[in-house]
């Protein structure tokens, strides 16, 4: 199956996008935090570029360059704890999710979207869905750091 040019459009899109949101954000409120369970502009960048660099980028070369392969699963719960007093900044982060993105955008471009790899829980995945998947997933978080922006009623907190 030949790579699918409006989901490519879109993969890179979602890089202008977040780095377009990112600088809307004044530095002085990318820890702030809504309510006390909800993330911070910071924490949703963290999850992002993570999930970026360490699920989606690495599934997708797996996929691309190997048959059939088994893919792992991403503690994702632990490594947030663990990067939770990290002092990397918000661009630094941004600066990782958009060089992952282009490595995907990379692979993807030749690439034949129906081959698969195996994930634990949702069985074959293919080069496509997971494509797709990862702008949904980047879609969501871009949007909980745009509400979290927009929230200006409530006390800044750090």
């Amino acid at each position: 199956m030949k790579p699918d040019n409006y989901t490519l459009r879109m993969l890179r899109a979602q890089s202008h996008q977040l780095t377009h949101e990112v600088n809307a954000i004044p530095e002085d409120m990318a820890m702030w935090k809504p309510a006390e369970n909800e993330w911070s502009a910071w924490e949703c960048m963290l999850h992002i570029a993570m999930a970026e660099r360490h699920v989606f980028l690495l599934r997708i070369k797996r996929i691309v360059e190997e048959d059939n392969p088994q893919l792992v699963i991403f503690d994702e719960a632990e490594q947030m704890k663990q990067q939770a007093t990290s002092k990397v900044t918000i661009q630094q982060l941004l600066a990782d999710f958009v060089d992952a993105r282009a490595q995907e955008v990379a692979l993807l471009e030749n690439a034949d979207w129906s081959r698969v790899g195996q994930h634990p829980m949702r069985g074959a995945i293919s080069a496509q869905w997971l494509a797709e998947y990862t702008i949904g997933h980047t879609w969501e978080h871009l949007s909980q750091m745009m509400r979290v922006r927009f929230n200006k009623t409530a006390p800044m907190k750090k």
